[in-house]
């Protein structure tokens, strides 16, 4: 599973479509299962599935057996073939019991797993979706997540390359690019992203004896924001939200500073960045 992030206008749309050979880039080339997209466009397009979110590119007033029939044939398939995926697809989506329903009865949650389903039809090796959980509500997108993970990946062994801006379906991924402006700003696992950003935050526990340790910690050029946090009860220590910069300096330093000024320091512990605070520091 592999997820690309960016904000609302990075290119993600575009870079799918320049990957499923339904656009050419400016310059340079990219390569899709082992095929270049100038030279091998067909190669490409019969290894691949493109999941589209838009709704209209359904037919309202046909079943939803009927649309897939109706997209067999684009994808070349005999009607004997035609037939054999069309079942296995509807089996796999779980839509089976509503494939003879018109499509405008559909749910939203069965039009993307329809979407889905007509994506399948050619037995793609890569199924590539932009932003397949954008119009779907909490549960609804929970559902296709475990699904994508469960049925598309585990149990049928395809590789899924998504769109998204969601942080909960960014942790899914084996491997995430962050693009910023129509460029990578970097592509790895999360873990290899984490590393890359020098800010970095502590949880300070220190004792409250009347010592004033916020005008010792502001006055370190490197401590970019202080969070207060909220004692327990009967506790005698201040925990403290750190901050700190570490291409200007470290936490160590930090607690030298404090120790040698009077201050007695607890316990100290790095806590790690979410995501969707690294992406911003990334994108900014």
């Amino acid at each position: 599973m592999f997820g690309l992030l960016g904000p609302n206008g990075a290119g993600k749309t575009t870079l799918i479509k320049i990957l499923c050979t339904l656009m050419l880039p400016n310059e340079g080339t990219a390569l899709v299962n082992g095929y270049d997209i100038f030279q091998h466009d067909k190669q490409i397009r019969r290894s691949i599935g493109y999941v589209v979110n838009e709704e209209r590119s359904f037919y309202w007033r046909l079943t939803g057996r009927q649309n897939l029939d109706f997209y067999a044939v684009l994808n070349n398939l005999t009607p004997t073939q035609a037939k054999k995926r069309i079942n296995l697809v509807l089996e796999i989506t779980g839509l089976s019991p509503h494939a003879d329903k018109m499509f405008k009865d559909y749910s939203t949650g069965m039009r993307q797993r329809l979407a889905i389903a007509r994506g399948l039809l050619a037995e793609p090796d890569i199924l590539f979706m932009d932003e397949p959980t954008r119009s779907l509500d909490p549960t609804l997108a929970q559902q296709l997540r475990d699904f994508i993970q469960q049925d598309i990946i585990k149990r049928h062994g395809k590789t899924v390359f998504f769109s998204t801006h969601n942080m909960t379906e960014a942790q899914m991924c084996q491997r995430i690019a962050i693009l910023h402006q129509g460029k990578i700003q970097t592509c790895g696992t999360i873990q290899h992203v984490r590393g890359l950003t020098p800010k970095k935050r502590y949880l300070l526990k220190l004792h409250q004896n009347g010592f004033d340790y916020h005008k010792i910690i502001l006055s370190l050029p490197f401590v970019e924001k202080i969070n207060v946090l909220k004692p327990e009860a009967g506790s005698p220590y201040l925990p403290l939200e750190i901050y700190i910069n570490e291409q200007q300096g470290n936490m160590w330093q930090l607690i030298e500073k404090l120790v040698c000024a009077g201050g007695r320091v607890e316990a100290c512990h790095p806590q790690e960045l979410s995501l969707g605070e690294l992406f911003s520091q990334l994108t900014s």
